[in-house]
């Protein structure tokens, strides 16, 4: 079976999805908080497995909206 093949996302592109600053997306970094990334060159970058697996990490649902929409 072949691996597949890794893209990496930048601070810059993971900022623009998110509606962030640059400055946000790299503080993140540098104390721990966000994605895991990967250093290469100098850079840090993202892979898109690791930043769908903090997304979902951050999901969370408002007991209000799910008794509301049980009432439907």
């Amino acid at each position: 079976m072949e691996a597949k093949a890794q893209s990496f996302i930048t601070q810059r592109e993971l900022a623009r999805r998110w509606g962030k600053s640059e400055a946000v997306i790299s503080l993140a970094s540098a104390i721990g908080a966000g994605p895991r990334y990967v250093k290469l060159d100098g850079q840090i970058v993202y892979t898109e497995d690791e930043i769908q697996r903090y997304e979902r990490a951050c999901l969370f649902f408002d007991p209000a909206e799910v008794a509301l929409h049980d009432l439907h």
